[in-house]
């Protein structure tokens, strides 16, 4: 079973794996327990760099600077099961 801490640390350095995003360069920003599929299971949100060459100049200058990505972490064996874009309402 891994706790909220090892939770954040796969999330983080899945992001780095996954989007090419140094760990240094997010931010915590949610965590949560929860049940997914019969599994338990952490959901860990972070904020990083949003890259504004995605974006066209209208929409670079509307977006803030960080975009949110959420990973769903099974709490007991740390593997990555989704990685979600977390919309701000």
């Amino acid at each position: 079973m891994i706790d909220a801490k090892q939770a954040v640390q796969i999330a983080k350095e899945r992001a780095a794996e996954l989007l090419g995003q140094a760990p240094a360069n997010s931010s915590l920003e949610e965590i949560e327990r929860d049940s997914y599929k019969g599994r338990d299971v952490w959901w860990i949100t972070l904020g990083l760099p949003r890259d504004p060459g995605r974006l066209q100049s209208l929409a670079a200058l509307a977006a803030g600077p960080l975009e949110y990505k959420r990973f769903l972490i099974d709490a007991e064996t740390g593997e990555l099961i989704a990685m979600k874009l977390r919309e701000v309402a």
